[in-house]
């Protein structure tokens, strides 16, 4: 029986990632890279299999295949470098260095203006909008991600909609406009659940589940959190689940129930550590800090508060949560800290309803 051919294995990886079985599609990728004898068939398999890596959390692997990627790409298939340099800059922003993701993106969105490349540019705004978000700069990100969806919708792009609508309903969230955030996080659902997107779907799950948790129905929250957990699990992700994870534990927290929520926090943490994830670590740090307050454990709160800012530092929006809840367990307001930001969001007490 002869092999595949690399297009064949190319092709079934393609079926795989539409499965959202991205472990599954990374395998096919690697082995058409392996096999592929020309420079733009090898640029595409390390580039399937670069995004599928970091799909699955493994940021330094994912910089890896970008890499081969880029040095097989002929500088002649400009489209084919920018998606590349768009893909490496969002793999640089999951492993936690937002500025390398700026400036990657700002250069993959030139090249896709250079190109008349509106679907590249709608997709590179949306990877902006994300970036800007990480960066803590939400005014920036709301912009991005406001002239991502405008694209969109000029193209008619179902998928691409409803992707940005998610990244809107996590925005506007932080921004503390929840009606809004709601809104957008349920257009995605609709989308995403019409669409069969598996990754997705759970996806937008979670964001109703952040949206009902901001409005404080608990419940609800838990509910869509579980529906997350469920399609995360059965498609191996661990990016989005460790957040998943962390926003149960938020639940938890609120509550008044400090077993489940450490337990959800140390799942939550481990996941982080596995991927690299600092920004996680130090929302799994910022956690722990508060349960350990509601405790009357003064020092241990503490030394969690000290790794949380050693953790946050590099991401302005995370450090302003350690300066906030720093105040509040001195008995201070924090009302000035997110200022700033351009965000409503005003902690008062802890426990903390961290948006």
């Amino acid at each position: 029986m002869s092999r595949p051919s690399p297009a064949a294995l190319i092709e079934a990886a393609e079926r795989e990632r539409a499965r959202s079985r991205f472990s599954q599609a990374r395998g096919l990728f690697v082995r058409a890279a392996a096999q592929s004898a020309d420079a733009p068939g090898r640029a595409q398999a390390w580039a399937g299999a670069a995004d599928c890596g970091r799909l699955l959390g493994d940021f330094p692997g994912s910089l890896r295949h970008y890499a081969r990627a880029l040095a097989a790409a002929p500088r002649r298939e400009a489209a084919l470098r920018a998606d590349l340099e768009c893909g490496r800059a969002l793999a640089w922003r999951g492993s936690g260095e937002p500025g390398k993701a700026l400036r990657g993106l700002a250069s993959a969105l030139k090249a896709y203006q250079s190109l008349d490349d509106p679907e590249g540019q709608a997709f590179c705004l949306w990877a902006l909008g994300g970036a800007w978000r990480i960066a803590g700069e939400l005014p920036r990100a709301l912009a991005a991600l406001t002239d991502s969806r405008a694209a969109w919708s000029r193209l008619k792009n179902a998928e691409g909609l409803a992707y940005v609508d998610c990244a809107l309903g996590g925005v506007l969230r932080m921004l503390g406009r929840h009606p809004e955030s709601l809104r957008h996080y349920r257009a995605a659902n609709r989308a995403m659940r019409r669409r069969k997107d598996v990754f997705g779907t759970a996806y937008s799950y979670c964001g109703l589940g952040n949206a009902a948790r901001m409005r404080g129905d608990l419940a609800e929250a838990l509910s869509y959190f579980r529906k997350a957990e469920a399609v995360y699990a059965r498609i191996g992700d661990k990016v989005s689940f460790a957040y998943t994870l962390w926003s149960m534990a938020m639940v938890h927290k609120l509550a008044g129930r400090p077993g489940p929520a450490a337990l959800a926090l140390r799942r939550a943490e481990a996941l982080f550590r596995r991927t690299g994830d600092r920004r996680g670590l130090a929302y799994a740090a910022l956690g722990f800090c508060e349960l350990a307050a509601m405790a009357g454990k003064r020092d241990a709160a503490l030394a969690r508060l000290r790794l949380a800012a050693r953790l946050s530092r590099g991401f302005a929006w995370e450090a302003r949560h350690v300066r906030a809840l720093g105040l509040l367990l001195r008995g201070r307001a924090a009302r000035p800290v997110y200022a700033a930001s351009g965000s409503l969001f005003v902690p008062t007490s802890v426990p903390v309803n961290w948006p």
